[in-house]
């Protein structure tokens, strides 16, 4: 059914409800960047070892994997303040847990990373979801090109305040004022409408449990979409490694796409409000594997700066990815949609490392990045082919069940 066009005034896009969320993801966004620029470093200084840290990463991702489910389900019940406040809750306790006991021996911190991965996962699905449920689908890219901004800032000055709280005053000073962000967020959820009328409609009238609480009918549009993450992964942990084995300067390039990329994403973002987000998604799939088979056979700074520049933007797609999803599922499935999207983004990124390294590993960077290069475009083509039709199939189960 299309949608009756309406006039949309400023103060039904930005109202009191939506300013409010916004303030709690900042709130939360500086408490867990705040925590974790010295989280891992106060525990090496504690005696755990690098070991421990690797594989609490990867238990932590597991926990959170599992999380997935609950959380999204959460999300869209009719328990979306109490899921919210305990959520920032159960994280805080968890990260306080992390930050004392986890800091007393290397079992001790794969045990509480794991479970800190629980907490972050739970915030990670709910705040997101209950965002997008406020916003107007009509300017959701524009808006979210301002809450990215306002997000990377409060990233950015949380994660230079933690490290020197933590220089200066230590561990537990530096967690209690993580903390105090947490509680400010708490403080401001007791304020939000959740009897809004954009809350009543996102909100499912069936108990979501098990497989369901999964979505299963989005899966094959997430896992279509996902399957770059081999390309991201690429990007992410060896284009640095490739640019210092070839001598040249990552550094000042890194300065340069950062700035330029952000310009971009800002872009990106609002364009999904004037073309369809596929396109814009197909844009930045193109641009990072251009740029990842560019980067192969970089071996100046100029063609490296070129190369690192599409990367970096196209590396940038996580969050249209969430504007298609969000602009075109049920508003009763933004939260176990968004929460299958990343539950198979999880499960990608644990094969993307492997393959990456039997890849490079066997073929070596310069063919190696055209393998990858080349099958990110395939990916591109495919989701450009396909991606809108397996949408509005779940789209139209979702009719069918009502």
């Amino acid at each position: 059914m299309a949608e009756a066009k309406t006039k949309i005034k400023l103060k039904d896009i930005f109202n009191r409800n939506l300013i409010l969320i916004i303030l709690v993801q900042m709130l939360s966004d500086c408490s867990i960047n705040w925590a974790n620029s010295f989280i891992n470093v106060g525990a090496t200084a504690a005696g755990v070892s690098v070991g421990a840290i690797g594989i609490g990463a990867s238990v932590y991702t597991i926990v959170a994997l599992i999380g997935r489910m609950p959380a999204g389900a959460m999300a869209d019940s009719d328990k979306k303040r109490i899921a919210l406040i305990g959520a920032i809750a159960i994280r805080t306790a968890l990260l306080f847990f992390l930050g004392t006991f986890g800091t007393m021996g290397d079992v001790n911190f794969v045990i509480a990373r794991g479970l800190y991965g629980l907490g972050w996962c739970l915030v990670g699905i709910i705040l997101p979801a209950i965002v997008a449920m406020l916003i107007d689908k009509k300017v959701m890219g524009t808006t979210y090109a301002f809450l990215t901004v306002a997000q990377n800032l409060a990233k950015n000055y949380a994660k230079a305040g933690g490290v020197k709280m933590y220089d200066s005053f230590g561990m537990i000073p530096a967690l209690l004022v993580a903390a105090a962000f947490a509680v400010g967020a708490i403080v401001l959820i007791l304020f939000i409408d959740f009897k809004d009328e954009k809350f009543l409609q996102a909100t499912s009238k069936k108990k979501k449990t098990g497989l369901k609480a999964l979505n299963l009918k989005y899966v094959p549009v997430c896992f279509m979409m996902s399957l770059v993450v081999l390309g991201w992964s690429a990007h992410n942990n060896y284009n640095n490694v490739i640019a210092t084995e070839r001598g040249i300067d990552i550094a000042s390039i890194l300065l340069i796409t950062g700035t330029v990329a952000s310009f971009v994403g800002f872009i990106t973002n609002a364009l999904c409000d004037f073309i369809h987000p596929k396109f814009v998604l197909f844009f930045l799939y193109v641009c990072l594997g251009v740029g990842i088979l560019l980067t192969g056979h970089a071996y100046t700074y100029n063609s490296f700066l070129a190369a690192e520049l599409l990367c970096t933007i196209g590396a940038s797609y996580s969050k249209i990815i969430s504007i298609f999803l969000f602009k075109n599922c049920d508003p009763t499935e933004k939260g176990s949609v968004h929460a299958t999207n990343y539950f198979s983004t999880d499960i990608l990124s644990m094969i993307a490392g492997a393959a990456l390294g039997a890849i490079l590993g066997s073929l070596g960077y310069q063919r190696g990045y055209d393998v990858i290069g080349i099958f990110t475009l395939a990916v591109a083509v495919v989701f450009i082919l396909f991606g809108s039709r397996l949408m509005h199939m779940g789209s139209q189960e979702k009719q069918e069940e009502v």
